[in-house]
């Protein structure tokens, strides 16, 4: 279903295309006859308003149209002077398209410039010298007129005002170069009014009436009368008879008669009725269709992406903060307050309180004879230590004159197993302690890369986020929110949260080409993302390499493996190869391993980096059961667009790096996770090129050494095998010579670097 309506939309576009290329030749002509133009009968400022006003896109094609039309409508020595300041214009409309009066500036500077030479020179007069004065001022007042209509275009979201501003321009031209029985500006006037009416709208036809007369009046004063007159018309059409086209026309024929009454000779009653009739013939005979689909483009670009993406930084580094003063918080208080400690002493406090606070014998025990009865304790311990209860016969010959033997002993029990469970408690208390503060201190660091990484800054690129939305749109899945832009580096990143959707490998692939087509770059195949009830597809550029995999594995014992391996790239146009190898054999080595795995390349798909990674992990075996539980954790991480590579281990046997059919040995001491509070983990760097390959091994491979493994991972690298059967022929050998009384699990997982397919 998407596939077809990804053709259809392919259809549409080629349309769109030629309509682009009409609007980019429509601009360069009205540049021409804007040029051509003449007001007051000696100016012509409106090819350089034309250049001044434009939108950026058309700048270009304008200037190019407007530098002909000052060509052939002008002596060349006057010419010069204007194309001398479209020149400036243009340097400055691309240098900065957002700055009007410095285009202004520079624009009516260069005329004036020119103009103050020729005077200095003796060739020009105060006569020219006004006229350089109020053509600079005109182009300046008009071109301002035609940037802020551009401007209200945009947020208005209607091109058909585009259109009128245009054919404004195109009067003066068509009045100098069409004279006639005809009036081409007067039928463009009528049409521009009859075509508002047609939409009711009132206003746009008593600014654009303004407008027109005005310049229809500059360029031929004999027709001031025409103006005013359609105007009125235009203006009485659409307040009285929107959207009715006969009703309209019915309304245009008040101006045409109230321009009759007003004509100033017999030729321009005749000249100005025939243009009003043909106009309103050519508004009756286009079908109504045409005139209600006037394209309305260009979608009003706001900041709620920015806003919100901004909102969403700032959280994550709140809470990250949050997170980390309560890490602070807790330790300090910890450290701050006294700490209590369960002494052998507690359970002679014990017994002291609960069975001698009432008997007889109390002063002689504990005042007259108080260190022949503290010996007495301190002898018992051992027996408490062993078995828990003391028998009467096994009490120490200082407690015989006890006159409650049978109850000293059961009190006695009673409070060293008191006394065992509080220091217990406080025990399991300060490890939940360190594991809690270590949580909350690893998703600190963690949230506030993530933050890094969300607000990292892009530069958004406008219309190419219109065009990737327009294709959602068009295909039935209306974005929620689109996002299209360039990382610093250059690289194109882009978004778009949809309705939650699912998408099938075929129509990722046709997505993934035709945003390719629409945004000029070539892309990887998206990446999908579901939270809750959203869709978040996410397109970034094809990297300069590609990954291949391969992993081979024999158990120790034939139920299970207790090496577990994920490989795996990432959104961010990384490649991951992880590798993690729980202690021992059998199914325990193979729940740590894998849980290990598991949480970690979820974390790393997350967005987290390596070390925050192995905290939460080392947290979670800790905390997985009474038993210790831990496993080495080797990863590779791999920067597809530079080939810049990050290795973190933990506990793990060394990494192999094939470069140039040579193979290096990269080591580091360092620790499991799960057996310390801290992670004891090492980070280093690589650089990679095409054809490089990074081995990780679990611990059985090596049992025989390291230097045969070498040799065979060369040999493999020079016949070019790849990189499944590398692995495979590598485990092989490893279990071959495994000795029979040190069996171990054996895995080898192999990654090839080569260049992504362009």
């Amino acid at each position: 279903m998407i596939g077809q309506k990804i053709q259809q939309v392919r259809k549409t576009r080629r349309g769109e295309l030629f309509y682009e290329g009409v609007v980019l030749a429509g601009q360069a002509f009205t540049g021409v006859l804007a040029a051509c133009g003449t007001l007051f009968g000696g100016l012509h400022p409106l090819g350089l308003a034309w250049m001044l006003g434009v939108a950026k896109q058309g700048v270009w094609t304008s200037a190019v149209g407007v530098m002909l039309g000052y060509l052939f409508s002008l002596p060349i020595g006057e010419s010069l002077r204007y194309l001398a300041a479209v020149g400036v214009v243009l340097l400055a409309r691309t240098l900065l398209p957002e700055r009007f009066m410095i285009s202004a500036l520079g624009g009516a500077g260069s005329l004036l410039l020119v103009e103050l030479l020729l005077s200095l020179s003796g060739l020009s007069g105060l006569q020219q010298g006004l006229s350089a004065l109020c053509d600079s001022m005109l182009a300046v007042l008009a071109g301002w007129v035609v940037w802020r209509g551009h401007r209200k275009i945009q947020h208005a979201q209607d091109i058909s005002q585009q259109i009128s501003i245009a054919m404004v321009f195109l009067i003066p031209g068509l009045e100098r170069i069409l004279p006639g029985p005809v009036s081409p500006g007067i039928l463009l006037l009528v049409l521009l009014q009859l075509v508002s009416a047609n939409r009711g709208r009132m206003q746009h036809s008593i600014l654009m009436g303004l407008v027109a007369s005005a310049v229809l009046t500059a360029s031929n004063p004999s027709m001031a009368f025409a103006g005013l007159s359609v105007m009125v018309g235009g203006v009485a059409a659409a307040y009285l008879a929107p959207g009715e086209r006969i009703g309209a026309a019915t309304m245009m024929l008040l101006g045409v008669w109230l321009g009759l009454l007003t004509a100033p000779d017999t030729g321009s009653m005749v000249e100005f009725m025939a243009s009003c009739f043909l106009g309103q013939a050519i508004y009756l005979l286009v079908p109504q269709r045409v005139l209600m689909n006037i394209p309305a483009g260009f979608h009003a670009t706001t900041a709620a992406g920015e806003v919100a993406t901004s909102a969403a930084v700032s959280q994550l580094e709140s809470v990250a903060g949050a997170l980390s003063n309560i890490a602070d918080t807790v330790n300090q208080v910890y450290h701050a307050l006294p700490r209590q400690t369960e002494q052998y002493q507690w359970v002679v406090d014990y017994v002291a309180e609960e069975l001698c606070r009432s008997c007889s014998c109390r002063e002689l025990c504990w005042l007259e004879e108080y260190s022949a009865t503290m010996d007495g304790f301190h002898r018992l311990k051992p027996v408490l230590e062993q078995q828990g209860r003391p028998a009467v016969e096994q009490l120490p010959g200082q407690f015989c004159r006890c006159i409650h033997p049978v109850e000293l002993c059961g009190y006695a029990a009673r409070g060293y197993s008191l006394y065992r469970s509080r220091r217990e408690s406080r025990i399991k208390a300060g490890a939940m302690r360190s594991a809690l503060t270590e949580q909350y201190t690893a998703m600190a660091v963690a949230l506030g890369q993530m933050a890094g990484q969300l607000g990292r800054q892009l530069v958004k690129d406008t219309s190419k986020t219109d065009r990737l939305e327009r294709l959602f749109s068009d295909i039935g899945l209306e974005p929620m929110e689109t996002q299209v832009g360039f990382e610093t580096s250059g690289r194109l990143q882009a978004s778009v949260t949809l309705p939650r959707t699912r998408f099938e490998p075929e129509e990722l692939e046709e997505l993934r080409q035709e945003a390719s087509g629409i945004l000029h770059r070539k892309l990887d195949l998206p990446q999908l993302d579901y939270c809750q009830n959203m869709t978040v597809i996410r397109f970034s550029e094809q990297p300069l390499y590609t990954v291949e995999f391969g992993r081979a594995c024999h158990a120790a014992k034939q139920e299970v493996c207790g090496d577990a391996v994920e490989q795996f790239c990432d959104c961010y146009g990384n490649a991951h190869l992880l590798l993690c190898d729980g202690m021992g054999v059998g199914r325990a080595a193979a729940i740590d391993g894998t849980l290990a795995a598991n949480l970690t390349a979820q974390l790393l798909k997350a967005g987290f980096e390596a070390f925050s990674a192995a905290r939460l992990v080392n947290v979670a075996l800790s905390l997985k059961s009474d038993e210790e539980s831990s496993a080495t954790v080797d990863l590779v991480t791999v920067d597809l667009y530079s080939g810049r590579t990050s290795l973190f281990k933990a506990g793990a046997c060394p990494t192999f790096v094939v470069r140039q059919g040579r193979v290096e040995t990269v080591e580091g001491s360092s620790l499991p996770v799960g057996i310390l509070e801290q992670v004891v983990g090492r980070q280093q760097q690589l650089q990679l090129s095409q054809g490089s390959w990074v081995v990780l091994v679990s611990d059985g491979a090596l049992t025989d050494g390291q230097e045969w493994f070498c040799q065979q991972l060369e040999l493999c690298a020079a016949q070019q095998e790849s990189p499944q059967r590398t692995a495979e022929i590598l485990a092989d050998a490893a279990a071959k010579r495994q000795s029979a009384t040190r069996k171990d699990d054996i895995t080898v997982t192999v990654m090839a670097l080569v260049p992504a397919v362009r």
